[in-house]
This record gives structure tokens, sequence and C-alpha cells, in this order.
């Protein structure tokens, strides 16, 4: 007795219907593997450019720092020098390193106040300043310098009679990416040092 073995023809309806559903079915994965992956790289680029701009934000704000300190120290020193806010804005500029083609705002105040807040009309002021109170100065200063309103002579210092000078320095520079675009990234920080008393 001789089994039927049945076969099927490479041209057999049912052997076209195979490789038409194969060839769907690879399309289709191939497709959702492209839109998988274009995802992940979305997501990935996100997190790096997001980790490097906040990165970049926090070095900067250390920058900015240091450079509210650098200047307080001059000013410390210098006190009544006729060339005291020079010398202060040059440190400044020098810690600043490149954040100096930022938009930039220095404001030398007297801080006779017990908790060395600025005078009122000095925060919102702009350059020159607020005559007797504070001088201010922005980034164009570090090319072409002009004194602001508190003149340095201003600031004579005593063992009696102490002087304290703030420095307050603001930064305000756009996002590096554009991840974080229009938002700005703003930076400020104060020091204040008690001014050297003369020599007796």
């Amino acid at each position: 007795m001789t089994a039927n073995k049945k076969t099927t023809s490479p041209d057999h309806p049912d052997v076209g219907r195979l490789r038409s559903r194969f060839h769907r079915r690879l399309t289709d994965d191939r497709g959702a593997a492209l839109i998988e992956f274009s995802l992940v790289t979305l997501l990935l680029a996100t997190i790096g450019l997001g980790t490097f701009e906040l990165g970049t934000a926090w070095s900067d704000s250390q920058l900015v720092t240091q450079a509210a300190r650098s200047g307080a120290r001059v000013a410390a020193q210098m006190s009544d020098d006729p060339n005291a806010d020079v010398r202060i804005v040059e440190a400044i500029e020098a810690a600043l390193g490149d954040l100096t083609t930022a938009d930039v705002r220095i404001v030398i105040y007297d801080a006779a106040a017990p908790d060395g807040a600025m005078d009122g009309p000095c925060v919102p002021a702009n350059p020159p300043g607020k005559k007797g109170k504070c001088s201010v100065y922005d980034e164009s200063h570090f090319t072409t310098f002009s004194q602001g309103s508190w003149d340095p002579g201003d600031r004579t210092t005593d063992l009696l009679n102490p002087v304290y000078l703030g420095v307050l320095v603001e930064v305000q520079r756009p996002s590096l990416t554009g991840l974080f675009s229009p938002l700005t990234f703003d930076m400020h920080d104060t020091a204040v040092m008690r001014a050297e008393p003369e020599a007796p």
C-alpha cells in the first residue's frame, strides 16, 4: 500500500500567501524597531544635553561665587584708593573667565547694615549707581571703565569706624544647547568684607 504524499508547488496560492504574510511581518518589525531606536536616541540625547547644560550652569555659578569673593577682597584691601573700583572690576573679570561675554551686573555697596544687606535704592539700580550708597557696573566696563556713583574716597575707614563693603555679582546667560530656550540661567552671589583700616 502506497501512501499518497501531498506536495505544494512553489507557485501554489498558499505559498504566495505565506510569503506575503512573512514579508509584511518582517516589514512591520523593522518599522517598529526603527521607531523604538529613534525614541531611545531622542531620550538619550535629551538626557545628555540636559546633564551638560545643568553641569555647566553649576560650574558657572561657582565662577560667580569666586568672582564676588575676589572683588570683595580687593575692595577690603584698597578701600578708599581712587582706583579701587577699577581693580575690583578687573578682579571680577579675571574670575568670571568666559562669562564676561554674558550679561553681567556688579554692585559695590555700603554694607553697614547689621546683616550686610544692600540699601533699597541700590537693588534695582543701573550704572552708575546711587550717589553715596553704591556703584553699579556692567560687562561694558570690562573694556571701557568709568567711575560709578559711590566714590572710593567716601569709604575712609579706621579702627573706631569700620566700613563694610559688599560686592554683588549677577550673571545672566542663555542656554548653551538651546534645550532650555528661551529661558536663561540667572546666577548671583554676594560677598561682604570689612575694609582694612589705614595705618595710624
